[in-house]
């Protein structure tokens, strides 16, 4: 086994020499990507088939380059903004320090009294800031009681920062969910409600049921919002203190409540349903999500028949002769040849005829064709084309592609096309969470893109130091001209890494490459997990992450980013101990087999070391099992597969909320009743501590070959997403290394129309082998000149559709208020609020007038108008705005008074209603607004002059009177 100094020492981390050097010409190609004069300075590898004991990849050394690099580092450092902010940040720490003595000698009753302390406080005048050291001292105390867990100081800054509205970067596995607790129960204090908002259920409830327990605790009330939650359930999670819900569902909720027909149908806390929220992985709800809006859609056209049709004619049309692609934007543009073949196709004389349109269609089936690939953007699953979430990796069953892309994907593969929708309401992240008067969000990866958040949010971004220094080694980046060449090095370096024992983490880009390169190691006899979109190896996500950390475990995933699950070097010895739980006790709790494709249990289990249960616990699983087993045969109970897992879960969170003591004191009270949880409790928490020490032994193995290590196979479009990558390697202070490896043939290269074809020629002259990877401090640059350029293309995009949703925001917020105070409010206030309100009259007196204009004529005498018709759809709309005076008008009556009209010579501008017709309420007044333009329309159509001049001042004067009424 190698040890730290001959691992440092190896050739793995020396570039290989080259073998014969080649001095280019500083010539420049008129369209670069890598500047050839900076090849003079690239290393080349020289090519090596793994023989068990010489590594295939290259790494820097630490020379005397690298350390003077660091020293200006730790110089820019101290001079930086951040730097200052933090150092001033210490002096909360220090006063919540101070009062830590004190605190501890508090008992629990004591400890929870001091939230009614500090609610009172606050009524007397006292701000936050007056009691944030206090109240962080608290709950630093209620986490070590509850959790076991501490707040270290800099996670003090972190709940400082959130509290001030900023953004806490804080690199992975430093904690950021446990800092949440410090902002959320100081701001709960105020009684208006805090939302934490995650990026997924399974986030949400994890981080509900988790530090739930401190908020629970110190006597806040804690709600979750989840998926297939009813109104009044979402009602009353809404009402908590503090509520942990996921974006989407948060998005939607607001969209729904602003559509709801009454008060009972509201969930969220209006009419202020927005107070203070923290967004964990914010750079990812704001950023990454942020080009896809929030839509509630209703069902739209019939024209679901044609979608095949164009899937049929896009098969006929090639690119380049019939329609050309812009791959940066997803754009289609056809030739006219491509027009001409399609219309000839179609049998149609013009693709854009208003009367017979087929362009969308065609367009949309060129996009599904071009763009929308199986196993990348989406996946096929029980006849569905389900979307693949991009940053997550996560099948997304609920969400569709909008004007018509999704139906063009369905009919491309053959699926049952689904009706079309049009889009009744909808909202982008962005602009939802300016909705509230405080934000702040923490997450790993966020300095790139501060100007972003100061500029659309005002938000800055605080770098909060790590607990210990990050001793993480990110190797230089290998670029390949090919890539196959690339897949081949990364199954080569996986293999040395096995190896040597050491995890390994790679990260690809879709599905289909994940399960490319799952291929390969199979070939090589390289046992690994695969964590992707697929259904067989989603369901197994908890345990492969908890695994990752472990001896020999080589993972592969499409995407890191929101898994929510740290990897621990030597195993999760919490998930660890669930999973011994789960293969001991299920099948006495159940039959049923899960309902859930598995694939690869037995190789990816079959290298890892097996956990030893110690006899004790050994005894407690089977007492448990034989417990269940009578449970279940005893009372005829049968549990679903779903069930007996729920009876594990539930049994796991007993044992974290309650003390030993009191499970055994259960367990000796219901004595005679069997009883099944506190059992399952209390043998968890026995195998938990034989997890714990075989973890922390594996682990301190694993650190001492190097820790975890991550492979990157392409560049993402920002340099966020590869951060977050790079941080599941080092986290508190772990030893662990990080290399990404791209090819010229990557998506990201065709996409933005980088010229590669001439820097592959150039690569084979150096090498005189394609798949030669080359490395260097020039390509570094190159790259992340690709990245910015990246960067700020989506930036600009987001951008404009920011400043878009802007002008649709004010009169969406406009209209939303009118609608929340209809809802809430009382008559009174809400009549006085609507007839002061000049875009509402104007809308109310055009609805008018389209009913009066559907049932009155005014070319002819009022006998021949839909009387009936009209005053029934009047009364209908006017609803409690009439008294019952109004409910007795027949059709005659109304008749008779047009007649009365009629055959009047002049009108009372000033005290107009109909005659012999109830007078408008009293509580009108808005009709002095209606007579300049009931005096305009009678000088136009009071013409006897004018032919039917008459009959139009009669329905002129009637749709005003209408809109007197209303």
């Amino acid at each position: 086994m190698a040890t730290v100094p001959s691992l440092l020492n190896a050739s793995f981390l020396t570039p290989k020499p080259l073998t014969q050097h080649k001095t280019l010409p500083c010539t420049k190609p008129t369209s670069l990507f890598f500047f050839p004069s900076a090849f003079a300075s690239f290393s080349t590898l020289q090519r090596h088939r793994f023989n068990g004991q010489t590594p295939i990849a290259a790494s820097l050394k630490v020379t005397f380059g690298e350390n003077v690099g660091r020293f200006k580092k730790t110089l820019g450092d101290f001079t930086s903004l951040n730097y200052w902010v933090v150092r001033d940040y210490y002096r909360l720490v220090d006063s919540v320090n101070a009062l830590e003595p004190e605190i501890l000698r508090l008992s629990d009753e004591q400890l929870t009294a001091k939230t009614s302390e500090f609610k009172k406080r606050l009524s007397q005048g006292h701000t936050l800031s007056d009691i944030q050291a206090e109240a962080f001292s608290v709950v630093r105390e209620a986490a070590r009681r509850k959790l076991g867990m501490r707040h270290f100081d800099v996670q003090i800054i972190g709940g400082a920062v959130l509290h001030d509205g900023s953004i806490a970067e804080m690199k992975t596995g430093e904690g950021k969910t446990l800092v949440s607790t410090l902002a959320a129960y100081l701001n709960a204090l105020t009684g208006d409600g805090v939302h934490v908002v995650t990026v997924n259920d399974y986030l949400a409830q994890r981080d509900a049921e988790w530090m739930g327990r401190v908020h629970r605790f110190l006597g806040l009330s804690v709600g979750l919002i989840q998926k297939g939650m009813t109104a009044e359930e979402r009602r009353t999670n809404y009402q908590c203190d503090i509520t942990y819900t996921n974006n989407s569902e948060l998005g939607f909720d607001y969209l729904r409540d602003n559509l709801a027909g009454n008060s009972d149908q509201l969930v969220m806390r209006w009419p202020k349903p927005f107070h203070f929220a923290i967004v964990d992985e914010v750079d990812s709800v704001l950023i990454d999500e942020g080009r896809n809006p929030l839509l509630i859609s209703g069902e739209a056209s019939k024209d679901a028949a044609r979608y095949p049709v164009a899937a049929k004619v896009a098969e006929l049309l090639m690119r380049g002769l019939h329609y050309n692609t812009e791959l940066k934007d997803n754009s289609v543009e056809l030739t006219e040849e491509g027009i001409a073949l399609a219309e000839l196709a179609l049998e149609t004389n013009d693709l854009w005829d208003e009367n017979d349109p087929w362009a969308r269609f065609v367009m949309n089936a060129l996009k599904a064709k071009e763009f929308y690939r199986q196993d990348v953007q989406y996946i096929v699953r029980n006849g569905k084309a389900l979307i693949i979430n991009e940053l997550t990796g996560r099948v997304e069953e609920k969400r569709r592609w909008s004007e018509g892309i999704h139906q063009a994907v369905e009919a491309k593969e053959g699926l049952k096309i689904q009706a079309d929708s049009v889009v009744v309401a909808q909202i982008t992240y962005q602009s939802l969470f300016k909705l509230y008067p405080k934000l702040s969000g923490m997450t790993g990866t966020a300095k790139t893109e501060e100007r972003e958040f100061l500029k659309m949010f005002q938000m800055p971004v605080i770098e909060v130091p790590t607990n210990l220094p990050n001793i993480r080694k990110d190797l230089a980046i290998q670029a390949f001209a090919t890539a196959s060449g690339k897949w081949e090095y990364v199954s080569q370096e996986v293999e040395y890494m096995f190896r040597q024992g050491r995890p390994v983490l790679v990260g690809t880009t879709s599905v289909e490459n994940s399960e490319h390169l799952s291929d390969l190691l199979k070939e090589r006899n390289i046992p690994h997990n695969v964590l992707n979109a697929r259904p067989k190896y989603a369901g197994r996500e908890a345990e492969i992450i908890a695994q990752a950390g472990r001896k020999y475990a080589i993972t592969i995933s499409t995407n890191m980013a929101g898994r929510g699950t740290d990897i621990i070097l030597g195993g999760n010895p919490k998930m660890l101990a669930r999973e011994i739980i789960e293969d001991s006790l299920l099948s006495f709790l159940t039959r049923e087999a899960p309902n859930v494709e598995i694939d690869g249990m037995e190789i990816s289990r079959k290298v890892l070391s097996k956990i030893k249960v110690g006899p004790s616990s050994m005894a407690l699983l089977v007492k448990a099992a034989l417990m269940a087993k009578y449970v279940g045969k005893s009372e005829g109970k049968s549990w679903t597969y779903q069930e007996a897992k729920s009876i594990i879960s539930e049994s796991v969170e007993m044992s974290q909320s309650m003390p030993l003591k009191e499970l055994q004191k259960l367990i000796d009270e219901q004595s005679e009743m069997y009883p099944l949880g506190p059992s399952i409790a209390i043998t968890y928490l026995s195998v938990l501590k034989d997890c714990e020490v075989h973890c922390t032994k594996e682990g301190s193995e694993v650190k001492r070959l190097g820790g975890l290590h991550v492979i990157g196979t392409s560049l993402h479009e920002s340099r966020r997403i590869d951060n977050q990558l790079r941080g599941r390697a080092g986290r508190q202070g772990d030893p662990g290394s990080t290399r990404f490896m791209v090819s010229l043939q990557d998506e990201m290269f065709q996409k933005f129309n980088f010229d590669t074809e001439w820097a592959v020629k150039l690569i084979s002259k150096i090498t005189n082998d394609e798949d030669i990877p080359i490395e260097g401090d020039a390509i570094v640059k190159q790259l992340l000149a690709l990245q910015i350029n990246a960067e700020k293309y989506f930036f600009n995009i987001r951008k404009s559709l920011v400043e878009f949703d802007e002008v649709l925001e004010v009169q969406r917020k406009h209209v939303y208020d009118l609608r929340q105070l209809i809802l809430t409010g009382d008559n009174e206030s809400c009549s006085q609020h609507i007839f002061q309100e000049k875009l509402l009259d104007r809308y109310m007196q055009a609805v008018v007038d389209e009913i009066v204009f559907a049932n009155a004529d005014p070319l002819k005498h009022p006998r021949y108008w839909s009387l009936a018709k009209l005053l029934k759809e009047f009364v209908a709309i006017a609803g409690n705005l009439l008294d019952d005076s109004f409910a007795a008008i027949s059709e005659e009556d109304l008749l008779q008074s047009l007649k009365q009209l009629h055959n009047s010579n002049s009108v009372a501008i000033d005290t107009f209603h109909l005659p012999n017709l109830p007078k408008p309420p009293d509580g009108f007044r808005g009709i002095h607004r209606k007579n300049s333009s009931l005096k305009r329309w009678l000088a136009i159509c009071s013409d006897d002059s004018t032919k039917n001049g008459r009959e139009q001042f009669l329905s002129r004067l009637w749709i005003v009177s209408g809109g007197i009424i209303l």
